[in-house]
């Protein structure tokens, strides 16, 4: 199998962010774990596509690639923190498909987090 391009990850962001788009518009207050992880795959995607762009390749893996969005691309850091351990929770725990807080805590990511991306 061959590395993703960075027209791939180009193309899967775009495509997953019209995904979250398409939900949100279709059902505003329901789906909410989908939607905050079709927040996150473009974001991903980028982030791939920084170090296929910066390196010649994608990372090794997922702790490769969040140390290095937390020491080489600070403008996120935050964002990208934030996205991704919300992200984490909804894909494996009970706590956000069970939690009062669901709302709250997909209303309040980080939507325009793709503009402060560098690439």
């Amino acid at each position: 199998m061959t590395s993703p391009t960075l027209e791939w990850y180009k193309e899967e962001s775009e495509q997953n962010r019209r995904f979250y788009e398409l939900v949100q518009a279709t059902w505003p207050d329901k789906f909410h774990n989908w939607k905050v992880n079709a927040l996150l795959c473009p974001v991903l995607h980028r982030v791939n596509r920084w170090f296929v762009k910066e390196l010649g390749r994608g990372p090794k893996n997922r702790f490769e690639k969040n140390r290095r969005v937390r020491h080489e691309l600070p403008q996120v850091r935050v964002d990208y923190g934030d996205l991704y351990t919300v992200g984490i929770r909804t894909w494996y725990c009970d706590w956000f498909r069970y939690s009062d807080d669901r709302h709250q805590a997909a209303d309040g990511l980080p939507r325009s987090m793709g503009e402060k991306l560098p690439f």
